[in-house]
Order: C-alpha cells, then sequence, then structure tokens
C-alpha cells in the first residue's frame, strides 16, 4: 500500500493596479503593424502551459501509471478521473526522481465528493509544481484516467457540475453565482495572462473562495486569456460578464 504523505498548495491571490486616468498626447497612435491582437486562450494555453496527445490509462486497485514523456514536459494538464470503489480514492504525482509529490485527488476530503467512494470530474497539475512523470493511485475499485493538455480545455460555460479547467477569453469584470450544494463551499482559481496577452500563467488569482456554505457567491475575473478551474462538488451555475 502506498504511505500516504500530507500535501497542500497555498494560493496567493494578485493585487489589483488601477489604470491610469486618460491623458491628452501628441504622439501618433503605433502603426496597426505593431499592434500584436491578444492570443485566444487555446493559443496562449498551448504556448504557456505546452501540449500533448491525450493518454487514457485505466485499472482496478493500487496502480503505478507511467506518463509518456511529452507529458512529462508540459507545464500544466487536466487528468479526468472517473472511480467507482467501496473505499475513497487517492491520486498522487511521482517526479523524475520517484518521490512522491503532491496529491491530486483524496476523495476522503467531503469537498471533492459527498460519496467518498465515487468520483467523476477533473483535476490538474499547475505550472508552480514539477510535472509528473507517473500518477500513483491508490483505491479497490475500477478507475479510469485521461491526461489531457490545457489547450484542449472547453470555454467557460455559464453552468456546469463538479470540479472542472476551463479556458476564458471574455472582457474580465463582476459575476455572481449560485450553488445548490450548500454542504461545503467552493472556489475559482484563475490563472491570469500577462496585460499583453502572454505569459506563463504562473499567478492564481482567487477569482471566488467560499469557505462559507452559502448558495450565492459572487467574484471577478481578469479580462482573457486565462485558464479557470471551478472547485465545487456539485451544481454550479454563473453570470458572466
Amino acid at each position: 500500500m502506498i504511505a500516504l504523505l500530507a500535501a497542500a498548495v497555498v494560493l496567493t491571490g494578485c493585487s489589483s493596479v488601477a489604470p491610469p486616468e486618460n491623458q491628452e498626447t501628441d504622439s501618433a497612435p503605433p502603426p496597426p503593424s505593431s499592434l500584436v491582437p491578444p492570443a485566444d486562450s487555446a493559443e496562449w494555453a498551448s504556448e504557456s502551459f505546452g501540449t500533448f496527445d491525450e493518454y487514457t490509462s485505466n485499472g482496478t486497485g493500487e496502480l503505478r501509471v507511467e506518463l509518456p514523456a511529452e507529458v512529462s514536459k508540459a507545464r500544466s494538464g487536466i487528468i479526468d478521473i472517473a472511480y467507482d470503489g467501496s473505499a475513497p480514492l487517492t491520486l498522487w504525482t511521482e517526479d523524475s526522481e520517484g518521490e512522491l509529490g503532491m496529491i491530486l485527488l483524496d476523495t476522503s476530503i467531503e469537498g471533492y465528493t459527498a460519496d467518498p467512494t465515487s468520483f467523476a470530474g477533473q483535476t490538474m497539475w499547475w505550472a508552480a509544481n514539477e510535472p509528473p512523470w507517473a500518477l500513483l493511485v491508490d483505491a479497490d475499485g475500477a478507475w479510469e484516467v485521461t491526461v489531457r493538455p490545457i489547450d484542449s480545455a472547453p470555454q467557460l460555460p455559464e453552468s456546469g457540475t463538479g470540479y472542472g479547467a476551463y479556458l476564458y477569453d471574455g472582457p474580465g469584470g463582476a459575476f455572481t453565482g449560485v450553488k445548490p450544494d450548500t454542504g461545503v463551499g467552493m472556489s475559482i482559481t484563475e490563472y491570469r495572462s500577462g496585460a499583453d496577452g502572454t505569459g506563463g500563467g504562473e499567478t492564481p488569482h482567487e477569482a471566488v473562495s467560499e469557505q462559507r456554505r452559502d448558495a450565492d457567491f459572487r467574484g471577478e475575473l481578469a479580462a482573457g486569456p486565462s485558464l479557470i478551474f471551478v472547485s465545487q462538488r456539485g451544481a454550479w451555475e454563473l453570470d458572466l460578464p
């Protein structure tokens, strides 16, 4: 049995800077050829996090899943997980030295699922962490793991269910939302691009961090392109800007 280690990732917010007031100027605008439009979110994600071919593995019980080399070169990636067992599932990363890394999923934590013996959702490794060379599954039932690049994520919808990664090309701004499952809180984390539409997306911004178990929530998104990760075990709805 794989020994369990405790791991936690603390996400820090990003301060906002008010734009300067408009001022008159005699300077001519730059020629159109020098204006570089911001990348759309899929292009930005590919450049920022890397891309690779989707990879799927399935099994039953405890198993080590070695990842293709191209996956281990990506700075971040999405992991789809489907599980049905009689005990909780824990998913670990293993680094290039064969050492256990971070816990990507632990279904014994009630925030992930109301039923610790069943899960269907997503997790991911972030750019701030070393990419995994292998995944270690600790479970007693049947499971399937699919590893996908960030640029394959869909656009952030106005409604969904469970944990999921999304891309965002919107204008940014304040938004509101609702989650019928008030048994746990929720968070929405945004990994932003730079001001010019480029950048590594290393800096997380907590658009929503609700420890309270209220049904309603609110937050603010930066203008895309960016990566959004929604953390809520149940259904959720967003009124986006």
